[in-house]
């Protein structure tokens, strides 16, 4: 029997400029300070890192940039349709040990919590679920993600040439227009599409002075280089070196959220910072930073990144999952559903003020004198992260500005 389809995307937005929000709340929640809590985010930031290893494994593209956050959460939308062996496997991806309950709980705090009105921040997470018109699908399925993600739902005719207009307007909508397409078609055998976008934006802490910001090298190589526009400033910020790289962390205002940036040593590169990168690791280089007077420069850059993630997550385990012998009996019982395809778009800006980025992913189912410097002039590795709860939001690198 032929499978049919389920396409669920993912596509979220990350803007971080110079906009702010005078409505704050307090976005501290006792039920994400728990040993509990800070295991999941453990078993999320090792996700991150895996996810984004199996990236740099097979990207050959200068720049890339990926939102395991975004990425989990949708996941986690699938994860109530699943059952059986699929089901198992995406525990184990996701979960590693923690029901299915506990990550639904878990994933609906965290949501809250980030799209807690902040000085100088705005975030949102938004969810939507199109269902293929006549297409049986499960109450409890439903209901679950609206509670869980606030999951927008309404049904939709696949096969209408304006399907895709429909969830694209939605998607550049929630995105604040920074992602226009996340889809040209869809398959003949759709039968859900799942969306989540997530849309942030920021000031710096310590922004950039634009009378500050000249032309200089950047070497994309040892002995190549290509002149681009380095943001520069003094600032007193947390910094880390080892062996292998040197770090900083620029905070955003209200100091939540932060960039940490991470430079390879001369003679060492990126993937030899990614090959020592574990979630365990990072915890532990997050512990060692200390305040530094440093002068620091980095370059002004703009990129949009694409990747089809079907490989990435098959080799995470999630095999079954992509195979007629997956089972979403969850999402409708009999039906023969199975993930064709994850895809991921991202968008980043970083200039003086903060950084804009945007990023949807789909997943279709078918059936010293002067102070010591922080200068990064040569490809380097950078993570948006918050500093609160520690979940890793994007992680990207810049080898071409």
């Amino acid at each position: 029997m032929k499978s049919q389809g389920v396409f669920f995307v993912l596509g979220f937005a990350l803007l971080l400029g110079c906009n702010s929000t005078d409505d704050v709340s307090s976005f501290e929640d006792d039920d994400l300070e728990t040993a509990a809590a800070k295991a999941l985010v453990s078993q999320n930031n090792q996700f991150a890192i895996e996810f984004f290893r199996n990236v740099v494994e097979k990207e050959a593209e200068e720049n890339y940039m990926v939102s395991p956050l975004s990425l989990s959460m949708a996941l986690g939308m699938v994860h109530n349709g699943a059952d059986g062996d699929t089901k198992v496997a995406f525990d184990e991806l996701l979960g590693k040990g923690t029901s299915l309950e506990q990550l639904n709980q878990f994933n609906e705090k965290l949501r809250r919590s980030l799209t807690t009105k902040i000085e100088g921040t705005a975030m949102n997470l938004a969810n939507a679920i199109w269902i293929q018109e006549d297409f049986p699908v499960e109450n409890t399925f439903v209901a679950v993600n609206q509670k869980v993600y606030e999951a927008e739902v309404a049904n939709i005719d696949f096969g209408n040439p304006e399907a895709p207009t429909i969830v694209n307007s939605w998607v550049e909508r929630n995105t604040n227009g920074t992602i226009e397409e996340l889809v040209k078609n869809f398959s003949p055998d759709t039968r859900l599409f799942l969306a989540n976008a997530l849309y942030f934006k920021a000031q710096w802490k310590y922004r950039f002075k634009t009378e500050n910001t000249r032309n200089a090298l950047f070497y994309t190589t040892p002995e190549n280089s290509v002149e681009v526009p380095m943001m520069n400033m003094n600032a007193e910020v947390p910094f880390f070196t080892n062996e292998t790289f040197r770090s900083i962390i620029l905070p955003y205002k209200g100091e939540r959220f932060e960039m940490v940036l991470l430079l390879p040593n001369h003679g060492l590169t990126t993937s030899d910072i990614v090959d020592s990168m574990t979630g365990e690791n990072l915890a532990l280089w997050l512990e060692e930073y200390s305040l530094s007077e440093l002068q620091i420069g980095v370059p002004k850059f703009t990129l949009e990144y694409e990747n089809l993630l079907n490989d990435e997550l098959m080799d995470m385990g999630l095999e079954i999952a992509f195979s007629p012998d997956a089972d979403l009996g969850k999402i409708s019982p009999g039906a023969p559903l199975q993930i064709s395809r994850v895809l991921q778009k991202t968008f980043i800006e970083v200039n003086e003020e903060g950084t804009e980025a945007a990023a949807a992913t789909g997943v279709e189912v078918v059936v010293t004198s002067a102070p010591p410097s922080f200068i990064a002039d040569r490809p380097f590795l950078y993570l948006i992260r918050d500093s609160y709860t520690g979940s890793v939001l994007f992680i990207g690198r810049v080898g071409l500005p």
